[in-house]
């Protein structure tokens, strides 16, 4: 739930920032259907509210970032998997003492652990990244070893999202990466924003970037979902290690 709490917050502070930029545009008469309606002290005043905001927008980043470490590292380490044993069929009624096999009994939750297909792996500009199973329970959540990169998904379900990846660049860069939560169809899910980093930060060591999110159904059909990681950045990054976890809420 305080991952849940964190990625509801990175929603709206990203709906927050839209409208900052909707707003220069209106001001600056970029928008579409709008005229140039400002004067140079009223674009400078604007900017100046602009970047108050940024300025808060940061600190409160700063928060949520420590907010979610200190969430992860609570997390205790995935149970092996147990078998879980049928349980017995209840009576029809307080009356009637025989099992009653048409009474639908209690559906497990989906879920699906998984980790990089192998150590060192090279993940280059727009690919997706490969995964190998560590677990997978339940029926509303598929992965096949002939589709490594792919997470099927029930797009009638809410599910929680996170990963973890130890990384670093193959050449020096000084550019901002980004890894991208691709949903396939777009719109299946409610949007997902992705993570940013900085390609310059990693000084040739190797990094760990954590991002947590919930996927709430946007959409209601027959067919299945996909998830994927994408990469994008100007420099292919090697994955030392990757950790993926899927959860049926």
């Amino acid at each position: 739930m305080i991952i849940a709490s964190i990625a509801m917050e990175e929603l709206a502070l990203s709906h927050i920032l839209n409208a900052e930029g909707e707003k220069l545009q209106y001001v600056l008469g970029t928008l579409p259907g709008t005229k140039p309606c400002a004067s140079p002290q009223d674009v400078l005043a604007v900017n100046k509210s602009v970047t108050a905001l940024l300025e808060a927008v940061t600190q409160n980043q700063m928060l949520l970032k420590s907010k979610l470490e200190k969430a992860l590292e609570a997390c205790p380490p995935p149970a092996p998997p147990v078998p879980p044993s049928p349980p017995p069929i209840p009576p029809c009624g307080p009356c009637c003492p025989l099992p009653c096999p048409e009474r639908p009994e209690a559906r497990e939750k989906s879920v699906l652990q998984l980790a990089g297909q192998r150590e060192g792996m090279l993940w280059n500009q727009g690919c997706r990244l490969s995964w190998r199973r560590r677990v997978l329970r339940g029926e509303d959540i598929r992965w096949s070893r002939d589709a490594p990169t792919q997470i099927r998904l029930n797009p009638g379900k809410a599910y929680a999202v996170q990963y973890t990846l130890n990384v670093c660049p193959m050449h020096p860069s000084e550019e901002t990466g980004t890894i991208l939560l691709r949903q396939t169809p777009c719109g299946a899910f409610t949007e997902a924003l992705p993570l940013r980093f900085s390609m310059e930060r990693f000084s040739g060591r190797a990094q760990t970037l954590r991002y947590a999110a919930v996927l709430y159904p946007c959409v209601e059909n027959g067919g299945e979902a996909e998830l994927s990681l994408v990469l994008d950045a100007g420099s292919p990054l090697c994955v030392e290690r990757a950790a993926l976890d899927v959860t049926e809420l």
